[in-house]
């Protein structure tokens, strides 16, 4: 089994990690015909993924969720915004900017829950953090 990049020792996240990794590595070895296919397939790769880490999230309790979540909404939409790029521009997006995003989230967001997860940090960890107020919560 593929190793990401960066990995963070729960399962679920690390394996999703790993393929979307080579998704979006392969993106320097497409065709240019085959580039918005696989663009696609990134993006719904993405909310595949981000459905299943949210649901882990939701089943252990995770303080952070309702922010994570709102991460995972505008990482979908900015990774989303290449559609309409020639395929150079678009080969950039695919391997530049969305291949950031994804570190980006991996390495700040997913590393603090991943440690919540794998029981390094409790609820009392994130008592102090100003997290965003879940809609419909007081």
């Amino acid at each position: 089994k593929a190793q990401p990049a960066n990995p963070l020792g729960v399962a679920l996240m690390d394996d999703d990690h790993a393929e979307l990794e080579a998704l979006i590595g392969s993106a320097a070895v497409a065709a240019d015909d085959d580039l918005a296919a696989l663009h696609a397939n990134i993006v719904e790769g993405l909310e595949a993924h981000f459905a299943r880490e949210e649901e882990l999230m939701r089943e252990r309790g995770f303080p952070g969720l309702h922010c994570h979540n709102a991460q995972h909404k505008l990482l979908v939409e900015q990774a989303r915004g290449g559609r309409a790029m020639a395929p150079a521009a678009l080969r950039r997006h695919i391997g530049v900017y969305v291949a950031q995003l994804v570190e980006s989230h991996v390495l700040t967001m997913d590393y603090m829950t991943a440690a919540f997860l794998r029981g390094e940090f409790g609820p009392q960890h994130f008592e102090g953090l100003r997290l965003p107020i879940e809609p419909g919560r007081p």
